[in-house]
């Protein structure tokens, strides 16, 4: 029990109430949220708090329905499991929470756009574009936490939870929530996050990795790359990297399963990805990055549309595109990120780079 006053007057005694089932459970929580869009987020180690800016129920993923799915300020992606702690299946949830996780990255690491698209539909859909291509990087790169919300945390649940947190690319955490009553239906709910900040690894172990030329090659080549491959690789890091010097560079990735290199020009584009390269031989292609944000009628809106278009219309020639597009709507590609498999594009290098030089010099 807990006892509360107003103005330090009488105490009013609350008792430990139970929630009726899973949907109150829920539902108390949404309002908590509403109330404070910072009750689900773990302060950083900084000391500084995000908040969530996007929050939907019931996610539909291959494997069944996300009960509650948010996006902080930040662009993490939050998968909230709520269970009751009576519940038979509470032992379940954490388990349940990495199913959705597995399956959220599944289907849509490869196409973050498409996840993009799906979170439109919300009505609560207001993410800046900042935003948008954070939520792009960490759903390609499983940048992923996973909350249980129940309303008692056990010794148990904290335990797995640290095991989780020192061994795996995800962040874990656990929401409880308790709930008092008075006599005269005052209600008390005391919402408590396990742990409070992001959780620091203690020992070196597979968390986040941090990519560079040498642990990319080395990940591509224990992928069974041939040395033509392997040289691929090279010759389009090496002209990745020269023709972006002194406007940008090259981002790289912080993927755990493998590696990326994202290329991008900060005076062209809106500074978006024009291509992003992946130790497992993936070369994907960001036109949907490279089309006008406004389709204003203007003289330089319809030039960049037409450079789009013949770009993508000249990767078709070449052979990179053939297998996913046809000649008939090439043009369509201006709207997608294509993944390119490796047999695709890798023997195709320097037709490549001279597509890329004519989109850079007629920008």
């Amino acid at each position: 029990m807990i006892f509360i006053s107003k103005n330090g007057e009488k105490f009013v005694k609350c008792e430990s109430v139970e929630f009726k089932d899973e949907e109150e459970f829920r539902v108390m929580l949404l309002r908590l949220i509403e109330e404070d869009r910072n009750l689900l987020l773990p302060v950083s180690l900084e000391g500084k708090r995000p908040s969530i800016l996007l929050l939907t129920k019931e996610f539909g993923v291959s494997s069944g329905s996300i009960d509650l799915l948010g996006i902080d300020s930040e662009g993490f992606i939050y998968i909230i499991e709520t269970k009751l702690y009576r519940s038979s299946e509470r032992r379940r949830a954490l388990a349940q929470a990495i199913d959705y996780a597995s399956a959220l990255w599944s289907e849509y690491s490869r196409d973050p756009n498409i996840f993009i698209e799906k979170l439109k539909e919300r009505q609560d859909f207001n993410l800046s574009e900042e935003v948008i291509e954070n939520v792009k990087d960490n759903i390609r790169n499983g940048g992923l936490r996973l909350v249980v919300a129940m309303d008692y945390i056990d010794e148990t649940i904290k335990n797995v939870i640290n095991f989780l947190n020192e061994m795996c690319e995800f962040d874990v955490y656990a929401l409880s929530l308790e709930r008092y009553k008075s006599c005269d239906n005052l209600h008390v709910l005391i919402p408590k996050l396990y742990p409070e900040s992001p959780p620091i690894v203690a020992t070196i172990g597979p968390k986040k990795k941090m990519w560079d030329w040498e642990a990319f090659s080395e990940d591509a080549k224990k992928k069974g790359f041939s040395e033509a491959q392997l040289d691929a690789l090279k010759r389009i890091y090496d002209f990745s990297t020269e023709i972006t010097k002194g406007r940008g560079g090259v981002r790289w990735g912080a993927g755990k399963t493998y590696g990326t290199f994202r290329v991008f020009m900060e005076d062209l584009f809106d500074g978006k990805d024009i291509y992003i390269v992946g130790s497992n031989g993936y070369l994907q292609i960001n036109f949907a990055n490279l089309y006008p944000i406004s389709f204003e009628t203007s003289e330089n809106t319809h030039k960049r549309i037409e450079l789009v278009n013949k770009f993508a219309e000249q990767l078709y020639n070449v052979g990179i595109l053939s297998e996913l597009i046809t000649n008939e709507n090439y043009k369509e590609a201006g709207k997608s990120f294509p993944n390119i498999k490796p047999e695709k594009w890798m023997d195709k290098i320097e037709d490549f780079k001279k597509v890329v030089m004519e989109l850079i010099s007629n920008m």
